[in-house]
């Protein structure tokens, strides 16, 4: 990168390998309780887990800021966390693949971000060289947030897609990075959910290591995410390409 940036990375619970081995990351479950129902049942690595509860509840769209969260307590005994809101919400058991309900009702994000081309390639390698699949091994997907200004980069790794940028987002706050002024990485594929997690934080760029899925193409058409997507298609077709609102998008030169 240009300057060298702030970087800010998740720890990661798992298992050393021994006699030529490789090392296991944990996964676990965790039951989300929102008001005292059963909002959804998380499987991520028991790491930083009331951040990612917190991306969560910010990602899905049930609060538009942290000041809505009244409390949050973590019974990691009993792999459970209970959350207070202030807003009412509707007692619906969340399936993580059920994103349909989740698009209607995220924001819209604005246009007014514009980014060189040079710059999400330049994105798009360094992050590469900062997925845990490369550095330690573990079987794990990894999500990113580079701030274009502020100079913050936030890596968040976990077990599940999911997951991984809930925690991405729990973090980016604490540590105050402005998701509006940022690109957001993943070894996921372009879902949906991955894409109204974005909305929901206004995050306007998201890039996906992976191919994209239809619901994600929707959903970044309906929200208005220039979702940015590396294609696989034998060895004529290999690269990154813009899949949505490529007016974001300067050409370099």
């Amino acid at each position: 990168m240009a300057s060298e940036p702030k970087v800010f990375e998740s720890d990661v619970k798992y298992l050393e390998g021994d006699d030529g081995r490789p090392p296991v990351a944990i996964d676990d479950k965790l039951d989300l309780y929102v008001n005292g129902a059963l909002y959804a049942t998380l499987y991520m690595n028991p790491a930083h887990i009331e951040e990612t509860v917190v991306g969560v509840l910010l990602g899905d769209g049930l609060v538009r800021s942290t000041d809505e969260i009244e409390s949050v307590e973590i019974d990691e005994r009993n792999k459970r966390a209970a959350v207070r809101v202030r807003r009412q919400l509707e007692a619906r058991r969340v399936h993580l693949e059920d994103c349909s309900p989740a698009t209607l009702r995220a924001m819209r994000v604005g246009f007014d971000l514009k980014v060189p081309w040079s710059k999400i390639v330049e994105v798009y390698v360094d992050f590469n060289k900062r997925t845990i699949s490369v550095t330690r091994g573990l079987a794990m997907h990894t999500s990113a947030l580079y701030e274009l200004e502020g100079g913050k980069t936030v890596v968040a790794h976990d077990t599940s897609r999911h997951t991984s940028i809930a925690k991405l987002i729990g973090i980016a706050l604490k540590v105050g990075a402005r998701f509006d002024r940022s690109l957001l990485i993943t070894t996921g594929r372009a879902s949906a959910d991955m894409v109204v997690k974005a909305a929901n934080v206004k995050s306007p760029i998201v890039i996906s290591t992976r191919g994209p899925l239809y619901s994600g193409l929707t959903a970044a058409s309906l929200l208005g995410i220039t979702l940015v997507s590396y294609l696989r298609r034998g060895e004529r077709v290999r690269g990154l390409a813009v899949m949505t609102y490529p007016e974001r998008i300067l050409r370099d030169g």
